[in-house]
């Protein structure tokens, strides 16, 4: 008998097929829309993270911008803190260098500081007197104050610290007379630059100007006496002041570097002391909630002083209006792009593939580029291992490829395979002085190869630093300036050629013209007498013209020999005063030589230290007007003699200043160009004084004369 549930289930089985293919169809037709949608939510989602992207790279390079504008700040004040302690420095020196300073000569030498770009606020200074030299003293302020003083005391006291001088006046602050021995506030700082020896600043203390408008900051330093022959110690004779304005400090920086729109501040951190804001409100307490704000710190010190750069940085700072809503710009145009990118897949895959083609094509062109550069690069990291060099730095040293020394110690490497030096030994220690130093920067330094073709490379190094300003490794450029080496010598060769055949016909022709000048020939007409005069004169002047340009040629080509020896110079400058009386005579110059007499000797070759320093006499005399004057001075520095030739000639404006030791430079003042001058005296000092160790320098003010100063070694002889 068959059984009724088999057929019943064979149905049901059936059925269930079916509705699973059914399924699966209205799965299949489905299937598009799904893609669809899941296309259109993931280009929907990198629209928005791109959009979100935008912001934050926006708000990144904000930061990074204003990062970059507050370390060019920081470094402006911290190299303006250096250059305004400069003045108290050269106090120091002055009264360290003096004996007994009265208030005149205080007086001068701070003007003399006020002239050459004065930056502090006023200068004093605090002597120390002893018991015994109270009377003295008395008289002396009495005189300066023009009132009865009196150093004042309870019991006795071994010295006082009063305040001698101050230039100008600094009342409210440090007042003329005011004894400074036991003063709560400056005294422990006195003692602690005596005890170090070293400059110290006070904390900010109000202006006496005006307390509210100004914080000022007492920087001390000591004063030492000479030490004694026989104990080799030195005793204190008081210090040096210098009170220095705050906002004065800030203004160049911030002025130069717009800061206008931009809330900052300087607090003082003072040790077991309470920070104390002193811009832009003087002797302020700390605004905590100006503190929440501060997105940026920097610590600078001042002579002891840690002072606080705290930087609030606006809002979208650096970003442009277009950079700010390019993000809504990208949002927008995502959303067109999702939208037919949901109606034709293929157009959207194909302009991505195009993009990425064209980034490839981009990237490939950049590292053309860089391969192809005639310039040899090598980026050497912090750990001196190669992190990139192109195909020409590869070229240069002798390597296959650069990849193959990517990675690899540089010192092993730097020598390059297959290269011979002009120098090697000297070549490489040069590189190792650079790479030691991470400060250093060199701009141009010639590297000879002999082999495996002569060739000079001009060599250019500098270290790479983060945005941080932290060291991440060293830049090294080489450049072939063979080519242009070359016709620098042949240049040269060729005007020292010229320069040698004019010479003799032009020695016999101004000689002939001088034999029939004197009536060798017979008698002279009186007016061929004058044409042949100034022949005889624009010869003489085209001589000079030649042996200036034997001796430029000499020096570049490195042919100039010297006959080093002690010199003493005040002999050799009584010899050319002496010899060119008759032309300061001609102009009624007032010709003043003040050298100590018991100067010691440089270590020069003697004719050429008369070439330099007549040179700069001719100049004096050609550029000063009828009843002017001329000083020469002299001085010890360190190693050296300073020989000063000032003038109160027509002076040099500042803008040919730069230009002035240049070849062939002829400064033309009002037009006029100077009489017999070559533009080549200038040029051959400079030359010749650092060719002997030395260096020149140019001191001048337009309208009121020109100070030019030769350093040059004292002779102790080299080994």
């Amino acid at each position: 008998m068959a059984n009724p549930a088999i057929p019943r289930l064979v149905k049901d089985s059936g059925r269930s097929v079916a509705e699973k293919d059914q399924a699966a169809g209205h799965l299949l037709q489905r299937l598009p829309s799904f893609a669809a949608a899941a296309t259109l939510a993931m280009l929907l989602a990198m629209t928005l993270a791109t959009a979100i992207s935008i912001r934050t790279i926006n708000q990144s390079q904000s930061n990074l911008r204003f990062e970059e504008l507050v370390d060019s700040v920081a470094l402006e004040v911290d190299a303006e803190f250096k250059k305004s302690l400069s003045e108290l420095a050269a106090i120091r020196g002055f009264l360290e260098a003096s004996g007994d300073v009265n208030p005149t000569q205080f007086r001068t030498f701070a003007t003399a500081l006020e002239r050459e770009n004065w930056s502090v606020h006023a200068l004093g200074y605090i002597k120390k007197v002893n018991d015994s030299e109270t009377a003295d003293f008395n008289r002396m302020m009495s005189l300066q104050l023009n009132e009865d003083f009196s150093l004042e005391s309870r019991g006795y006291r071994p010295f006082y610290l009063p305040v001698a001088f101050t230039y100008p006046e600094t009342l409210g602050i440090l007042n003329p007379g005011e004894d400074l021995i036991n003063h709560p506030r400056y005294t422990p700082l006195m003692n602690q630059a005596e005890l170090e020896g070293k400059i110290v600043a006070s904390p900010p203390v109000p202006s006496a100007s005006n307390p509210h408008d100004q914080a000022v900051v007492l920087v001390f330093t000591p004063i030492f006496s000479q030490p004694d022959e026989l104990l080799g110690s030195s005793e204190l004779r008081g210090f040096g002041t210098g009170v220095y304005r705050v906002a004065d400090f800030l203004a160049g920086p911030v002025e130069r570097a717009g800061l206008g729109d931009i809330d900052f501040r300087v607090v003082d951190i003072g040790e077991n002391e309470d920070p104390q804001e002193v811009f832009p409100i003087p002797n302020g307490a700390t605004d905590k909630e100006w503190v929440l704000g501060t997105s940026h710190v920097v610590e600078l010190n001042l002579a002891g002083r840690n002072w606080y750069l705290q930087f609030s940085q606006p809002e979208g700072y650096g970003i442009t209006r277009l950079e700010s809503q390019l993000w809504m710009i990208v949002l927008a145009a995502g959303l067109v792009i999702t939208g037919l990118a949901t109606v034709s897949m293929y157009s959207l895959i194909s302009g991505r593939q195009s993009v990425q083609s064209d980034l490839t094509l981009m990237t490939t062109r950049m590292n053309i580029l860089l391969d192809s550069a005639l310039e040899s690069i090598v980026l050497v990291g912090d750990d001196d291992r190669i992190v990139w060099a192109n195909q020409s730095y590869a070229n240069a040293f002798g390597f296959d490829h650069p990849d193959s020394i990517i990675g690899t110690e540089w010192e092993t490497t730097r020598s390059g395979t297959g290269v011979k030096f002009g120098n090697r030994r000297s070549f490489m220690r040069r590189l190792s002085e650079i790479n030691d130093n991470q400060e250093l920067s060199v701009t141009s330094e010639d590297v000879q190869i002999i082999a495996p073709e002569p060739r000079t490379l001009s060599m250019t190094s500098a270290p790479a630093t983060g945005g941080t300003s932290e060291y991440m490794g060293r830049l090294w450029v080489f450049r072939d300036v063979t080519q242009e080496r070359t016709v620098d010598k042949s240049k040269s060769e060729f005007v020292s050629m010229v320069s040698h055949e004019l010479r003799t016909p032009l020695t016999s022709l101004t000689g002939f013209i001088e034999l029939v000048l004197d009536g060798a020939g017979g008698e002279v007409d009186p007016g061929i007498g004058r044409l042949l005069g100034k022949a005889h004169s624009n010869g003489l002047r085209l001589s000079r013209l030649v042996a200036d340009l034997l001796d430029i040629s000499s020096l570049e080509a490195g042919n100039l020999g010297l006959e080093l020896s002690e010199v003493s110079i005040q002999g050799l400058l009584t010899e050319l005063t002496e010899s060119m009386a008759s032309q300061f005579d001609e102009k009624e110059l007032d010709l003043k030589v003040k050298i100590p007499g018991k100067m010691r000797a440089i270590w020069a070759d003697r004719e050429r230290c008369a070439q330099i320093f007549s040179n700069l006499l001719t100049n004096a005399v050609r550029y000063t007007q009828q009843g002017g004057s001329v000083t020469v001075t002299g001085k010890v520095v360190r190693d050296q003699i300073e020989i000063t030739v000032r003038d109160t000639g027509e002076g040099i404006k500042p803008e040919h200043q730069a230009r002035i030791f240049d070849k062939f430079v002829r400064i033309s003042n009002n037009g006029k160009r100077p009489p017999g001058s070559t533009g080549l005296g200038l040029a051959i000092t400079k030359t010749l004084a650092e060719t002997q160790g030395g260096s020149i320098r140019l001191e001048s003010e337009y309208g009121k004369g020109s100070a030019f100063t030769v350093a040059l070694p004292i002779a102790e002889r080299p080994d």
